[in-house]
Formats: C-alpha cells, structure tokens, sequence
C-alpha cells in the first residue's frame, strides 16, 4: 500500500516562492550578461572603425602637408638678410678679380695663339722652299697628274682640312663674359633669392653659376645654417662642395694649430739647450779661471 503525503497550504507556498525567486535570479543573471555583452560588442564596433577612419586620414593629410611645404617658398629670416648683404661687397671685390686673371690669361693665350700661326705660315721647308713655292708645285701636279690621283690628294686635303679645324675648335680659348658691378651685385641677389624658392623648383642655368662662383669666392658666407641648409636643398652637389670646404677648413686650422704648438715645444726644447750650454760654457770658465789663478800662484 502507498501513503501519499499531501503538502499542506504553507509548505506549498514556500516552495512556490522560492521557485518563483530563482527564476527571478536566473532571468537577472542573464539580462546581465546579456547587457554586458551587447555593450561590450557595440563598444568595439564604435572604436575600430573609428580607429581606422583616424589613421587613413592622418596618412593623406602628413602626404599633403610635405607636398605643400615643397611648394611653397621660404621666408628669409633677419640674420640670413644680413649675412647676405654683409658678404656682397666681397663678392664683387672677389669676382672682379676673377674677371681680370680670366681677362689677362685669354689675352696671353690668344697672343700666344697669333705667334704660332705665323711662325707656321712663314716658316720655310727643310729644302728652303717657301710654302708659297710649295703651295704652286701642288696646284701644278694637281693639274698635271690623272683624275684617280686628284681625288685623292683633294680627299686628303679635305681630311686634313677638317683635322685642322677641329684642332682649332677643342684648343681656342674662349673669351670670358665680362659683367659690370651692377651685374655682378644683380646676379648675386637673385641666385641667393633663388635659394628660398620651393624646393621643387629647380635652379637655373645662370643661378646655378654664380652660386658655384660664390661658394668658390666666398665660402664663408655659407657658414650661416639656414643659408647653408637651403643650398643643400636646392643643390645638393654645391652642399657637398661647401661641406668639403668646411672639412678642409677644419683641418687647416687644425694643422695650424699643431704647427704652433710644435714650434712652442721646439722653442723650449732650443731654449732649454741654451740654458744648459750657458751652464756649461760658465763651469768651464770658472775651472779656467781657477787654471790661471793655480798658475799665477805657481809662478
């Protein structure tokens, strides 16, 4: 026989509440979880692509900046003005003296040029034909002699034609282009302006002389860092060049540094010689005055 055992009305409740406060806690835990993990997933997917849109804008507008930097000219600070304007004096004093060695060596080379062409064209032969003499034999034979050999001596007189002419054209010197001091102070001003012009503008032809004339003249100017640092940019070879002047110069002054302290230490090693064959030379004459007065008392 079974005994079933009926709840009684209190113990019913109580257990209906507990189920009922465990359901309760169950739903809670979960709508928790749930609500962590929706705003942990809506946090993410607002901060990656945020993430991404920064970089891919960042990168286009660095892009942008350094192209426009290139662009665009550079103001010429107050100290770079006046370096310029203090070294132009110099520059046209350095250049005019360039102008006239130039001018002088032309005109030497040229004079020496005329002598030897009229030593040629009036030296005689060895069997003292004259090359008028010579110049007639050759019409003579040129005349005299059959069609085959005509065009032979006239193509080798052609081929030494051009040979001469040639000659004349790889050794003439070229006369050097003479410029007045205004032009001289006009192309100064414009190939340093040139130098704060936008980076992607290449120098000209003409500008790019004189700065070679002026790095050769007067290197020091480009002792200042900001003009310096614009000829680099906009010649990298003449920044080389002002670099290597600048080793040198180093080196020179190191050079004449330790020619100085090596005639110093020449100096007192000779002085202190002196002093010992003063010492000496003095030891002996006392022994030798003392050699007489020995004798003296002998006597």
């Amino acid at each position: 026989m079974f005994t079933f055992l009926t709840p009684t009305p209190d113990t019913a409740f109580h257990d209906r509440a507990m189920v009922n406060r465990k359901v309760t806690n169950h739903r809670r835990q979960k709508s928790t979880l749930l609500a962590t993990m929706l705003a942990g997933t809506l946090l993410l997917s607002a901060c990656q692509p945020q993430t991404e849109s920064t970089t891919e804008n960042s990168t286009p507008k660095t892009t942008e900046q350094q192209q426009t930097d290139a662009n665009k000219p550079i103001v010429q600070s107050d100290s770079a003005a006046a370096r310029i304007a203090q070294f132009q004096p110099l520059y046209v004093t350095q250049m005019q003296g360039l102008q006239r060695r130039l001018q002088a060596e032309y005109a030497s080379l040229e004079a020496a040029d005329a002598a030897d062409i009229g030593n040629v064209s009036l030296a005689p032969h060895a069997d003292g034909s004259s090359p008028e003499t010579d110049s007639n034999a050759k019409a003579q034979a040129t005349i005299a002699s059959p069609k085959t050999d005509s065009e032979i001596n006239t193509s080798t007189e052609v081929g030494e034609r051009d040979l001469e002419v040639l000659k004349r054209l790889s050794l003439e010197p070229r006369e050097p282009k003479i410029l007045t001091e205004a032009q001289i102070i006009k192309s100064y001003q414009h190939a340093l302006q040139a130098l704060y012009q936008p980076a992607s503008e290449a120098l000209s032809a003409q500008d790019a002389d004189t700065l070679l004339n002026i790095a050769t003249l007067i290197p020091q100017l480009f002792e200042h860092s900001e003009i310096a640092e614009r000829l680099t940019i906009k010649s990298p070879a003449l920044g080389r060049l002002i670099i290597q002047h600048q080793v040198w110069q180093q080196i020179e002054v190191q050079q004449a540094l330790d020619m100085q302290q090596m005639k110093r230490s020449q100096q007192q090693e000779f002085e202190g010689l002196m002093s010992k064959f003063d010492e000496t030379i003095k030891g002996y004459d006392e022994q030798i005055a003392k050699y007489e007065q020995t004798l003296k008392e002998f006597k």
